[in-house]
C-alpha cells in the first residue's frame, strides 16, 4: 500500500515537473506578413485565440487587426514557417 501511494506521488511530481519546467508557455509565437510588413503573432494554446502585435496599438486581436483592400480581399497573409 506505501509503496502504490510513493509511486504515485513520484509520477504526480513528474507530471507537475513536466507542466512547469518543460512546457514553453502559455503563447505560441509566429509572424504574419502583411504587404512589406511582418508582424509578431501569439496563439493561446489553450484556446487557440491569436492576436498580433501591432505598433503603438500593443497585441490586438487578430479578427480585429486584419484589413480589407478594396475588392474586398483579406490582403494578410501568415508566414508558413
Amino acid at each position: 500500500m506505501v509503496l502504490r501511494v510513493v509511486r504515485f506521488l513520484v509520477v504526480a511530481g513528474m507530471l507537475m515537473a513536466f507542466a512547469l519546467f518543460v512546457w514553453p508557455s502559455r503563447w505560441r509565437y509566429d509572424r504574419m506578413t502583411v504587404g512589406d510588413d511582418t508582424y509578431p503573432v501569439r496563439i493561446d494554446r489553450f484556446n487557440g485565440h491569436a492576436d498580433i502585435l501591432l505598433p503603438g496599438d500593443g497585441w490586438t486581436p487578430a479578427e480585429d487587426a486584419t484589413d480589407l483592400d478594396n475588392n474586398g480581399q483579406d490582403e494578410t497573409q501568415p508566414n508558413k514557417t
